[in-house]
Parts: C-alpha cells; sequence; structure tokens
C-alpha cells in the first residue's frame, strides 16, 4: 500500500476519534424465545452516513506502522452489512453473515496501550476488522486481545453478540485489554461509562463521578425493560427494542437540539440475529426499513453495495441498495469533516477514500 502522507494519518486520527463522540448511546443485547436482539442508538449531533454491503475474500491492510515498520493484514472471511458515518471501512456499527453484532461507544475513560511491535487498528477500523475475522464472541475475544489501538485514537468501548446469545464489552483501560464476558457480564448493556460503573450503580447504587447522559441510569433501564418483557403480551422482541430505544434509553437532549428542533438519537438499529434481519430507522427517516442478510451476494466478486440511512423508503429496502459510489463516499467524508470542522484538503480527502478503494480481492 505504501506509506500514507503525515496530512491524510492526521486526518484519519481526527476522523476516528469522532466517529464516536457519542455521549449518550447505548446497545443492549436481548435475550428472547426467538434468539438474541441486539438494539442500539447513534447519539450526536449529526446523522448522515450510509449502510455498506461488505464482501468475504477482499484483503485488507491497516494504515498506521507499528514501531517496527508493519502494519496489520488480513482478509475477509465473512460478508456483513455494516452502518457507516464517515464512509467505507469505517463503521460505526454493524452484523456479518455469521450473526456477529459489533458496536461502537464513546467512553472517556478509555486509555490504549503506547505503541510497540502490535500493528495497531483503528477504533473504527476494529469493528470491520472483528466482522471481517470472527464468527463468535469467543472468536473475537481471541482476535482482538493481541490488536493495539493507537493512543491517538482511543475513545471507545464495544458491545458485541452472537447467534448463540453469547455477549462480551470491550475496552481499553490503563493501556490494558479489558474483556467481560460470561460470569463477569451480569448485564448486557452499555453505555458511556466503564462497563464495572453499570453493574456497581445496579447492584450499590453508585453513580460515577464521570456519568455522561445519565449513562449507568440508561445501563440499568435497559437491563428493567429486558427483564420485565413478556413474550405472550402481543409485543414481538423487535418491536419492543424499539419502544425501548425510543422511549428508556433516549438520549438526553442537547443544546443543538433545540436549535435544530431535532433529537440528539440519531439512528435505532436492531439486528435480529437469528433472522439475520437488520431493521433501522433515522431522524431524516422514521419509517421502520429492514433487510435480510441472507438476500445479499457477499462473494468477492459481487458488486459492493450501499444505501444512504436516511433515503427516504420504507419496508424491505433491500432494492434500493445501488453499486459503490466513489463521489457519494467522498461526500458523506467530506460532510462529516464540515460539520466536526476538521480542516482537509482535497488531496488528503482523496488519498483517505482513494486507500479503502485500493482493497482488493485476495489471491
Amino acid at each position: 500500500m505504501g506509506q500514507m502522507t503525515t496530512a491524510v494519518l492526521c486526518c484519519l486520527m481526527l476522523i476516528t476519534s469522532l466517529i464516536a463522540p457519542s455521549h449518550a448511546c447505548t446497545s443492549f443485547c436481548f435475550d428472547t424465545p426467538n434468539g438474541p436482539i441486539y438494539a442500539t442508538n447513534l447519539d450526536l449531533m449529526t446523522g448522515e452516513g450510509h449502510v455498506f454491503v461488505n464482501r468475504r475474500g477482499i484483503a485488507k491492510e491497516g494504515y498506521r506502522s507499528s514501531t517496527t515498520g508493519v502494519t496489520a493484514h488480513w482478509v475477509s472471511r465473512y460478508g456483513s452489512v455494516t452502518f457507516n458515518l464517515v464512509g467505507r471501512e469505517l463503521p460505526w456499527s454493524g452484523m456479518n453473515e455469521a450473526g456477529l453484532v459489533m458496536s461502537t461507544m464513546q467512553l472517556n475513560a478509555s486509555r490504549c496501550p503506547a505503541a510497540d511491535e502490535r500493528p495497531p487498528l483503528s477504533e473504527a477500523s476494529l469493528v470491520q476488522y472483528v466482522l471481517d475475522t470472527c464468527g463468535s464472541v469467543q472468536e473475537a475475544i481471541a482476535e482482538v486481545a493481541p490488536v493495539r489501538l493507537p493512543q491517538q485514537e482511543c475513545a471507545s468501548h464495544y458491545m458485541l453478540a452472537d447467534a448463540t446469545g453469547d455477549c462480551a464489552t470491550f475496552e481499553f483501560l490503563d493501556g490494558q485489554f479489558i474483556v467481560h464476558h460470561g460470569e463477569s457480564l451480569p448485564v448486557k448493556a452499555l453505555a458511556n461509562a466503564p462497563y464495572a460503573a453499570g453493574v456497581d450503580y445496579m447492584e450499590q447504587g453508585l453513580v460515577p463521578a464521570d456519568n455522561p447522559g445519565a449513562s449507568v441510569e440508561r445501563v440499568a433501564a435497559a437491563a428493567d425493560k429486558m427483564a420485565s418483557y413478556e413474550p405472550g403480551q402481543g409485543v414481538a422482541p423487535v418491536d419492543y427494542s424499539f419502544g425501548v430505544l425510543t422511549e428508556t434509553v433516549v438520549a438526553p437532549k442537547r443544546w443543538w437540539s433545540d436549535m435544530f428542533h431535532e433529537p440528539y438519537t440519531r439512528w435505532n438499529v436492531v439486528f435480529d440475529i437469528n433472522k439475520q434481519k437488520v431493521h433501522f430507522r433515522t431522524v431524516k427517516c422514521q419509517t421502520v426499513r429492514h433487510l435480510s442478510l441472507s438476500n445479499f451476494d457477499f462473494a468477492c466478486e459481487a458488486p459492493m453495495l450501499m444505501l444512504d440511512v436516511n433515503a427516504k423508503l420504507e419496508g424491505n429496502v433491500e432494492g434500493s441498495f445501488t453499486a459503490y459510489d466513489h463521489e457519494a463516499n467522498l461526500e458523506i467524508f467530506r460532510t462529516f469533516c464540515d460539520k466536526w470542522g476538521i480542516d482537509v484538503s482535497e488531496e488528503s480527502a482523496m488519498a483517505l477514500v482513494e486507500l479503502f478503494e485500493s482493497f482488493e480481492c485476495a489471491p
């Protein structure tokens, strides 16, 4: 791939540090009689983005080097559908064809390890890397343990779930990779405080000093709603999950919410894992749309597909996806930078987009 310019690396550092500046995102994994449901909110000042269909068999490479000059290399084993704020290869959340789901939430307490010989991945690239290479939570734990995130791009934590209902959270605290899984994961919900703080609040009523958007209270509220679900009451699990997202863990309002008369919660996404279905709605298109991963061709030779997340559609949107569009991808990248005040030259923007477009089928 060659070395990237300093300007592009600085641009990427800013971008990836802002992909999760969401002080009130909430995710939860809901065990139902028909299998696990994973639900998540994107809470942010802006809500433009795309849904991407990512193919298997693609050779990929990280853009940052280790202290020994080595970059990360991998080939995607699984196809996936992802929700991307900034553009191709930089997802906020998604699900792969094995049923593994992963989503990002901001965590101010994140502290990643110092640079070493391990090839680093950015926070957003980590989501795509896991969805590309792992078919279960157990595999993801093993795969991420040796990965390093750059200290300059360390502001998030993650929640994962798979088709068995297994769930885990990934955090980088005090330079260590922290996993909550199995017995150490009594609550399948995560917001914007460290996972342990949510448990402490539920067990002891302790509110942490850093509690963005009533984070631990949202975790407790999500847990309570999951525990009180009654399958025989006529509300489908997907509909119930949307209700939790829009009524129980909805983000507190921000000053710009009043100014623009828009909610702070921008996207609601519900993954029905066993059915391989994704349901989503946005502030700009409040009808619930859905798609099934089983109806997409994830073969390397198939065209890469994308869809504007705010497209005015309803119901099944599988037929509305179009072939990857360079200009549309570049435009969403520019829009994100403009709204966040990131000064990016035309040359740097093109270099970033073309970097990800260079990924091809593995030999």
